[in-house]
């Protein structure tokens, strides 16, 4: 009998180390796929800040007379910031925001843009000396000191 015990006792203790391994890694497996949403959604709000951030710094950048417009490049809406000579065009193509930094009146293809960020849309408008960008699901709207125009298409 004592050696029947001894065996019942030793079985129920594997058998509870098997169950508290189970439960160990099942715990684990759950917890790492919220973490991985928790992460993804993190990265993709991340992207959508930068991206907007990125644009009101460019165009604070360039808010001198003349410096900041609206108007189309290809098949989107397009900033153009000038200064001396050159223009930098930021719109989205593909799925990116793009940037294209050229002499003034060179005829470039949206293709030639560098990649920035991932943003698949980007729309602006101007008027009444406001500039209002609205990328990701978020809008702001600007008043740069020296007004917006509206540019003709490119």
């Amino acid at each position: 009998m004592k050696a029947f015990g001894r065996s019942a006792r030793s079985s129920l203790v594997l058998v509870l180390c098997a169950l508290f391994f189970l439960l160990a890694m099942g715990l684990t497996l759950l917890s790492s796929g919220v973490y991985r949403a928790v992460a993804a959604q993190a990265d993709e709000t991340y992207a959508q800040r930068t991206a907007l951030s990125y644009l009101v710094n460019q165009v604070r950048r360039s808010d001198a007379p003349g410096g900041v417009s609206v108007g189309r490049f290809g098949d989107s809406d397009a900033l153009f910031l000038r200064e001396e000579g050159y223009v930098t065009i930021l719109y989205c193509y593909e799925g990116q925001l793009r940037e294209l930094y050229m002499e003034d009146g060179l005829e470039l293809s949206p293709a030639d843009g560098v990649d920035v960020l991932p943003l698949e849309r980007l729309e602006l408008a101007c008027g009444g000396g406001r500039l209002t960008i609205a990328a990701a699901g978020r809008t702001v709207t600007l008043y740069p000191r020296c007004g917006v125009e509206q540019e003709g298409a490119v």
